[in-house]
């Protein structure tokens, strides 16, 4: 967790300054504030483990102002990424990521297992980018139970769906592109070399080897598991929380 102010100070003035949070810690109001903007995002969901699963959906992204008590503290909580599926299982929702009780940004969904002749749906997404509504994860496609999984659901923006895998044989599909770098969908899993790509954080689906975990402190969704149950789906990325406040 680091603090860095811009502009300069000139003259002891009011100032900007930024603090993050990339584990869980506690923001203390300066006597002179009463009002911060926080940007969070909420831990990404985990992918799935089975041949052509789906990938987990990326952690919301909230960016809002937010009235505060000066000299008061409040708590921070980065939500933690959902646990990839092992042994033929979903993987796990991400946690939320909270500013006190004044602001949320929701964890993903976990991305799921193939279910006979389809491939896995890939987790869905959080509410997105300024309050719009969750995306959701893409479908997987289907194929005599060998098409790929689909992508997991952008947290980070309103439209951001994931990729719904088509008929052909073991494709599988990118996950959902978050916003600033945050809240990417994993990539769904493949039988082929065709696994999807993850997103803003999101990680790679899984083709003959595990799937990729989505990256710490963006909210990436992880990626599905490739052509056996063996192979797990990749954890989801840890949350992260940015306040920016004038003193």
């Amino acid at each position: 967790m680091g603090l860095s102010v811009f502009p300069v100070a000139a003259g002891g003035g009011v100032t900007q300054k930024v603090q993050e949070f990339t584990s869980t810690g506690t923001f203390t109001v300066p006597s002179n504030t009463t009002t911060v903007e926080v940007f969070l995002v909420g831990g990404g969901g985990g992918g799935a483990s089975t041949a052509q699963s789906g990938g987990g959906g990326g952690g919301g992204v909230v960016k809002k102002a937010i009235t505060v008590t000066a000299g008061s503290s409040y708590t921070v909580t980065i939500g933690a990424g959902g646990s990839g599926g092992g042994s033929s299982s979903s993987g796990s929702n991400g946690s939320n990521t909270t500013f006190g009780s004044l602001a949320t940004a929701e964890g993903g969904g976990g991305g799921s297992i193939n279910t006979g002749l389809n491939g896995g749906s890939g987790g869905g997404a959080s509410a997105g980018y300024r309050g719009g509504s969750g995306s959701q994860g893409g479908a997987g496609g289907s194929f005599s139970g060998a098409s790929g999984g689909g992508g997991g659901g952008a947290g980070g923006a309103v439209f951001g769906s994931g990729r719904s895998a088509d008929n052909s044989y073991g494709a599988s599909v990118n996950g959902g592109i978050g916003i600033d770098g945050f809240g990417g969908g994993g990539g769904g899993g493949s039988s082929s070399s065709t696994h999807g790509a993850g997103s803003s954080g999101g990680g790679r689906g899984g083709n003959s080897s595990t799937a990729v975990a989505g990256t710490a402190n963006t909210g990436g969704g992880g990626g599905g598991s490739g052509t056996t149950s063996a192979n797990s789906g990749g954890a989801g990325g840890s949350g992260y929380a940015r306040v920016t406040y004038w003193s």
